[in-house]
């Protein structure tokens, strides 16, 4: 596929996105084909012949790890392993994409199938940060790893800094409600599973689930945080495993 074979208005949104990432793309059909979900080419059949954007998330999975990687390498060199590893699962999670896809209105350049768009699909976080993840991926075969990490480094330098710090800022239970609310027609519901230590330092664990299922367990020195814990792990169950 060329710009050619796209229409004004398509190759006109296009631009408008090169606009918010700050990437000025060589080939534009890369950035097309990163914007294709598979239920938009199942629907369309023939008439989308550079295929859905799965191979391209693919690429931008790797593109972000190794950007992430070096970045904390560079913050943090006397860190130990697992401390990086625990920050670097934090920062590239499918939440955290997800959450910052949503904030940029990512969904607004997203082609999903007719029935996916009117449930919205284009705005659930698997499928909106799986389209970052592939737009990450063509600007790296388009101009290179620099503009790429450039990019990356820009959208994920709050969230390193937040987690490192034991700050973050991600009300998980807050993505959760929504999340099962609108895919499970639910509520998730938490459940204080248990208390350990003395009095002035408290470790509480508590789960969540909904449908007579667990699907996340956290702990943390308060309820609240424990809470908090619970839901970012069941998000991660619903939405695949850390990148």
């Amino acid at each position: 596929m060329t710009v050619s074979t796209l229409d004004k208005k398509r190759v006109a949104q296009l631009h408008q996105l090169e606009r918010v990432l700050g990437v000025r793309f060589r080939k534009l059909a890369l950035l097309h084909q990163a914007l294709i979900h598979r239920s938009y080419r199942q629907s369309q059949k023939d008439e989308v012949p550079s295929g859905d954007n799965e191979t391209l998330e693919f690429l931008g999975d790797s593109v972000i790890g190794l950007v992430v990687a070096e970045q904390l390498y560079r913050l943090y060199p006397d860190s130990e392993v697992g401390d990086l590893a625990k920050v670097k699962s934090q920062v590239v999670s499918r939440v955290t994409l997800g959450e910052i896809a949503l904030k940029m209105n990512l969904d607004r350049w997203i082609l999903v199938g007719q029935g996916e768009a009117s449930r919205g699909e284009a705005q659930r976080p698997s499928v909106i940060g799986s389209a970052l993840e592939a737009v990450l991926g063509a600007i790296f075969l388009d101009r290179g790893l620099e503009p790429a990490a450039k990019l990356i480094r820009r959208l994920l330098r709050d969230q390193i800094t937040e987690v490192e710090a034991g700050t973050t800022s991600t009300d998980y239970k807050s993505l959760l409600q929504e999340y099962v609310l609108r895919y499970f027609k639910a509520s998730p519901s938490y459940h204080l599973v248990g208390e350990s230590g003395p009095g002035h330092g408290r470790r509480f664990v508590v789960s969540v689930g909904w449908g007579g299922k667990i699907y996340g367990q956290g702990n943390g020195p308060s309820k609240k945080v424990a809470s908090q814990e619970a839901a970012k792990a069941a998000l991660e169950h619903v939405l695949g495993p850390p990148s």
